[in-house]
């Protein structure tokens, strides 16, 4: 039964913003009240009496809420509100259970239905129009955080192919060379980067970077640091030290970020294979011999990171890379792996 609501109804207090609200209850008398209560307080309401008009009607046109009525003809509001559940176009529609039964169980089974709230009848207009004003403010919520989030989403990719574009599209054809890279950016955007390209001089940069960081930052970062290796590098060719000397002095100088990046860079002759090259902090190379392909040779850092404090030095290296050899260069990307167990790759 419905309580005396006339008074109640005239006195509710007004909602603070509107949406399309769906009824869904057998018991005319219940279905005027609740319509004509929600169309007073500035809703638009759609009343039905029954289970099957109420999943065509969510068909149609998708409400902002539902308030449904368990006890019905053919189809429960349990089987009503598993089916909107189960479909992704409709599942998102907060649904609120109206209904005279009070037991535990009742409710429990409501909630595990996918029910947002449970009113008991007979009900009290101003709990209604209460519990109807906070779920459609969440659902505003809602939207709003979707919509933020489609947006972060569709620049994440924008930043991610800007940054895919920094990367050499073709590796440089050496002849009696062969190169290959791999580049999985474990997010949308990346620090780590890679750069191969000819030197005024008739040599090959070869660059392998992290910025320590992740996320955009550290591709904002990673964009400030490719720029300035490549200017640099055709500024000091032959020379990776001072070519480390001038970035270094950069970031310090011409730049507030609090980041640094650690670099692999070296010069590769291909006439002769001599590789001069400094490590800033990077993973240590590693090199395969031809005739020794189980144990390598380790190429470690000659100094710090770029960009942790001004005035540092790095050493100069050097090596003779023969036919068969292999060098392999990479980021703690890889070391820092993990299998299905956990297990971290390491070194």
């Amino acid at each position: 039964m419905i309580s005396d609501q006339s008074n109640r109804l005239r006195d509710a207090p007004r909602a603070a913003s509107t949406g399309d609200v769906l009824i869904v209850d057998d018991t005319p008398a219940n279905l005027r009240l609740l319509a004509q209560m929600l169309a007073e307080n500035g809703f638009q309401v759609r009343p039905v009496p029954d289970g099957a008009l109420a999943l065509a009607a969510v068909q149609m046109e998708p409400p902002d809420l539902i308030l449904l009525d368990i006890r019905m003809p053919e189809m429960s509001g349990y089987e009503v509100c598993e089916r909107l559940k189960a479909d992704p176009k409709t599942a998102d529609i907060p649904i609120i259970f109206i209904s005279a039964l009070d037991a535990v169980q009742d409710k429990v089974k409501a909630f595990a239905a996918g029910g947002v709230d449970y009113v008991t009848k007979p009900f009290r207009v101003e709990e209604v129009l209460a519990r109807v004003e906070t779920h459609l403010s969440l659902r505003q919520l809602q939207r709003r955080l979707q919509d933020a989030n489609r947006r972060m989403e569709r620049e994440l990719m924008l930043a991610a192919e800007v940054q895919a574009g920094f990367m050499p599209r073709a590796l440089p054809v050496l002849p009696g060379w062969d190169m290959s890279v791999v580049l999985r950016p474990a997010r949308e955007t990346s620090g780590d980067f890679y750069d191969i390209y000819h030197l005024p001089d008739g040599r090959v940069g070869i660059v392998v970077a992290d910025v320590v960081d992740k996320g955009v930052g550290a591709a904002l970062f990673m964009a400030l640091s490719w720029s300035l290796l490549r200017t640099r590098a055709a500024e000091y060719p032959g020379q990776p030290d001072r070519v480390f000397d001038a970035v270094n002095h950069s970031i310090q100088h011409d730049t507030s970020v609090l980041q640094f990046v650690t670099v692999f860079y070296g010069i590769l002759e291909p006439a002769t294979g001599e590789l001069l090259y400094c490590n800033a902090g990077h993973c240590p190379g590693y090199l395969f011999r031809a005739g020794n392909q189980q144990q390598a040779e380790e190429l470690p850092p000659s100094g710090a990171a770029l960009g942790l404090l001004d005035g540092m030095s790095w050493t100069r290296e050097s090596v003779q890379l023969a036919a068969g050899d292999l060098l392999v260069l990479y980021t703690d990307g890889v070391t820092e792996a993990h299998n299905e167990r956990e297990d971290l790759f390491d070194n």
